[in-house]
């Protein structure tokens, strides 16, 4: 194992991840770094004191322990949660659909009247689809084709 720590910026990385801890309080304020490599390492001093060589990494495995807790806070702060809001997704796609054709219903537009009541009719059912669908909300989200949609006019 690759450990190195840098006390002031309360950095941690093993074996080359790297993330800030909360608190390195616990180690002494006048060492700067530790570094450790497999069976040895080194405690580098913020003072003039010589590097000291140490062959024991135990006495920081709270460290390790350290490092472990902002690994978790990182993995669970950057973790992409899938959304679950099926009503909300699917007024969403609805109201894209009501937006696309939108045009169908200006006066200035140059359908004759009965494509323009076929477009109206298609718009009220996508309105009414929340009280008469038979699909769940998810199923019609993950499904554009589902026979709950209405067909829009050809």
């Amino acid at each position: 194992m690759r450990l190195c720590v840098v006390v002031e910026d309360k950095y941690v990385a093993k074996d080359e991840e790297g993330y800030f801890v909360e608190n390195l309080d616990y180690i002494d304020k006048n060492i700067n770094a530790i570094q450790w490599y497999d069976t040895k390492g080194e405690i580098e001093y913020q003072d003039d004191t010589p590097n000291l060589e140490i062959t024991d990494i135990t006495p920081y495995n709270q460290v390790l322990t350290d490092w472990q807790t902002a690994k978790d806070k990182y993995i669970l702060e950057t973790t992409i949660e899938l959304r679950t809001d099926w009503d909300v997704m699917f007024k969403e796609i609805r109201s894209y659909l009501l937006t696309e054709c939108d045009w169908t219903q200006n006066s200035d537009n140059k359908l004759s009247d009965a494509k323009k009541e076929e477009w109206r009719v298609y718009r009220q059912k996508l309105r009414d689809m929340p009280t008469t669908k038979t699909a769940t909300y998810e199923e019609l989200v993950k499904d554009k084709t589902h026979s709950d949609y209405p067909t829009p006019p050809a």
